[in-house]
C-alpha cells in the first residue's frame, strides 16, 4: 500500500515451560519446548486517511499450533490500550475505540496476525506491539511504530496591487501545513526575492513563503507558481497566480500622418495608449469647441462629414485610469484642394530607367579607357620592342666585324707565315682549302650568334615592359662582355703567333693595314694573296 515502509525485524520466542516450587522459579528446558521466529516490521508510515497495514506473523515450529493474537497499543504513561485480539476457535475481537477501522487480513490463515487500520489518523499514532499465544511453545511478542504523514493543503495568497514605478512589493505568499513540514519553493521568469518562515505545532509544521518583486509592466500577466514538496504527495504539487501590474502606457495620436483637404471624407484621429486597467480617453480642442458633427468611437474621434477649413486646430487626446493620466496634442491643417496623387509606380520606371542609362554610360566609359590603356601599352612594348631589335641589331654587328676582323688578321699573318717558310706552298692547294674553311667556320659562327641574337629579341616581344627591359640589360651586358672576350682572344692569338714565330715580322714588311685588313704592298713581282688563300 502507499505510504507504508518496510523494516522487517525477526524475532525468537521465549518459551514458558517450567514448575513453581517452594516459591523458586525453575525453567526447564527440553528438546519439545523449541521456538518459533516472528515476524514484522520496526516501523510502519501511514498518510492521513488511507488505510495501513500493520504486519505480524508466526514461524511455527513442528508440533506447535498459534492460539490467538493479540494488538495493543502502548500509551505515553505505559501503559497499553488493547486493540484487538484474533482468536482461532472464536474469532476476532475489536475494541470499541477501533470498531469499523480494524479487520484481519487473513482470518483463516492463524499463523498470519496482520490487521488493517482503515482511514488512519494523527491519533493512530504510536508504538503498537504484536502478542502470539502459542501451544505448547508459549508467548511471542513483536513492537511497530506508526508514523502516520498528514499531507499540507497548500494555499496561495495574492499581495496588494502591484503599481508601475512602486517599489519592491509583496507579489503573493505561499502557506502549507503538514507533518512532517513541507518544502515549498517558487517557479516564475519574472525577477524576485523570497522570504521564508516556518512554525512548529505538537503534531505537524506550518511552513510560509512570500514572494517580493519591484513591479513593471512586463510583469503583467506573468504566471507565478508556488510548488509544494512532501513525503505523503506522489508528485510535488503546484499552484498558479497570474500576474497584474497597474500601469499606464504612453500616448499617441495616429491617422493625420497623410495631408487633410477640404471636402476629404471619413477621416479620423486615433488615440493610443496602453493600460491596466484599459484608458479612458477624452478629446478636446485648443482655444476652440471640437466640431458638432465629430463622433467618439472609444480612443478614435472621427469626422463623419467632409472636411472644411472649419476642422483645422490643434486637437488634445487625454488617456486616464487608476494609475494615473497623460495627454498629447496634433496639429490639424486643412488644405484647400485635394494634393496631386503621385504614382509611384511611374515614378519607379523613370527612376530605374535612368538608373540604367546611367550604368550603361558608365560601362561604356569604362570600356573605352579600357581599350585605351590597352592600346598604350602595346604602343609602348612595340616601341621597346623596336629599341632592343635595334640594339641587338647593333650589338650582332659589332660582334661581326671583330670577328671578321680579327679572321682576317690571323689570316693574313698565317699566309705570311707560310710565305716566308715554304715558298712553294703559293701553290699548294690543301693550303688554301684549310685557310677557306677556317673563314667559313668563323662566318658560320657569327652567323649563328646574330640568328640566336635575333630569335631571343622575337621572344622577348611576348613578355610584359619591365621584363623586356631587364632582359634587354642583360642581353646587352652579355654582348658586351662577349665582346671584349673576343677582342681579347684576338689579341692573344695574334700575340702568340707572333711570339711563336719570329718570322712573322719579316713577313709583316710585305704588308699594310687599312681598316682592320692588311693589304700586300705593291711589289715588282705582282703576286699577292687574297682571302682565300688564291694566287692573284
Amino acid at each position: 500500500m502507499r505510504g507504508v515502509s518496510v523494516d522487517w525485524q525477526v524475532r525468537g520466542g521465549r518459551s514458558r515451560c517450567g514448575l513453581w516450587l517452594g516459591g523458586l522459579i525453575i525453567l526447564l528446558i527440553s528438546p519439545d519446548c523449541l521456538a518459533g521466529l516472528v515476524k514484522t516490521e520496526k516501523s510502519v508510515t501511514a498518510v492521513l486517511g488511507l488505510d495501513v497495514i500493520l504486519p505480524c506473523y508466526y514461524q511455527a515450529e513442528a508440533g506447535e499450533k498459534v492460539a490467538q493474537v493479540v494488538w495493543s497499543k502502548k500509551v505515553p504513561n505505559g501503559q497499553s490500550v488493547q486493540v484487538a485480539i484474533l482468536n482461532t476457535e472464536y474469532g476476532a475481537y475489536i475494541s470499541p475505540s477501533y470498531e469499523g477501522r480494524i479487520k484481519e487480513k487473513e482470518p483463516l490463515n492463524s499463523a498470519d496476525g496482520t490487521i488493517v487500520l482503515k482511514n488512519a489518523v494523527q491519533a493512530d499514532e504510536g508504538l503498537y506491539q504484536c502478542l502470539i499465544n502459542t501451544f505448547p511453545a508459549g508467548n511471542f511478542e513483536a513492537d511497530l511504530m506508526l508514523k502516520v504523514l498528514v499531507p499540507p493543503l497548500p494555499t496561495l495568497n495574492p499581495g496588494p496591487s502591484l503599481v508601475e514605478g512602486e517599489g519592491k512589493t509583496l507579489a503573493a505568499s505561499c502557506t502549507a501545513e503538514g507533518n512532517p513540514a513541507p518544502v515549498l519553493r517558487w517557479e516564475t521568469d519574472v525577477d524576485g526575492t523570497n522570504i521564508t518562515r516556518s512554525t512548529a505545532h505538537p503534531r505537524s509544521a506550518s511552513v510560509t513563503s512570500e514572494f517580493y518583486v519591484v513591479p513593471n509592466r512586463s510583469m503583467n500577466g506573468k504566471l507565478l507558481k508556488c510548488v509544494v514538496s512532501h513525503p505523503g504527495f506522489q508528485h510535488e504539487k503546484r499552484i498558479h497566480h497570474i500576474l497584474g501590474v497597474k500601469y499606464l502606457g504612453e500616448i499617441s495620436i495616429q491617422g493625420h500622418e497623410e495631408a487633410w483637404f477640404a471636402g476629404k471624407k471619413d477621416a479620423v484621429l486615433k488615440c493610443l495608449c496602453d493600460g491596466n486597467p484599459a484608458s479612458e480617453f477624452k478629446w478636446s480642442r485648443v482655444n476652440a469647441s471640437l466640431p458638432s458633427d465629430v463622433e467618439f468611437n472609444g480612443g478614435s474621434l472621427v469626422f463623419p462629414k467632409p472636411l472644411t477649413a472649419a476642422d483645422a486646430g490643434i486637437y488634445i487626446c487625454q488617456a486616464t485610469n487608476s494609475v494615473t493620466s497623460r495627454s498629447t496634442s496634433v496639429n490639424v491643417s486643412i488644405a484647400e484642394g485635394e494634393p496631386r496623387k503621385v504614382d509611384l509606380v511611374t515614378i519607379s520606371m523613370v527612376a530605374v530607367g535612368i538608373l540604367t542609362a546611367l550604368l550603361l554610360v558608365i560601362l561604356v566609359i569604362t570600356v573605352l579607357l579600357v581599350n585605351r590603356h590597352h592600346k598604350r601599352r602595346t604602343k609602348r612594348l612595340s616601341e621597346k620592342i623596336e629599341e632592343l631589335s635595334t640594339l641587338s641589331r647593333e650589338a650582332s654587328r659589332r660582334r661581326l666585324n671583330s670577328t671578321t676582323a680579327s679572321t682576317d688578321t690571323r689570316m693574313q699573318l698565317e699566309e705570311s707565315v707560310h710565305l716566308r717558310n715554304h715558298p712553294d706552298s703559293l701553290r699548294d692547294p690543301s693550303i688554301s682549302s684549310i685557310m677557306g674553311e677556317d673563314a667559313d667556320r668563323r662566318s658560320y659562327s657569327t652567323l649563328t650568334t646574330v640568328r640566336e641574337t635575333e630569335t631571343q629579341t622575337e621572344l622577348l616581344s611576348t613578355v610584359p615592359d619591365e621584363e623586356v627591359k631587364e632582359e634587354a640589360e642583360d642581353l646587352a651586358e652579355q654582348e658586351e662582355l662577349q665582346d671584349d672576350k673576343e677582342a681579347d682572344r684576338a689579341e692573344r692569338d695574334s700575340t702568340g703567333v707572333m711570339e711563336n714565330q719570329p718570322f712573322i715580322k719579316q713577313g709583316m714588311t710585305h704588308f699594310y693595314q687599312e681598316n682592320g685588313t692588311l693589304r700586300a704592298k705593291p711589289s715588282t713581282n705582282g703576286i699577292y694573296i687574297n682571302g682565300r688563300g688564291h694566287l692573284v
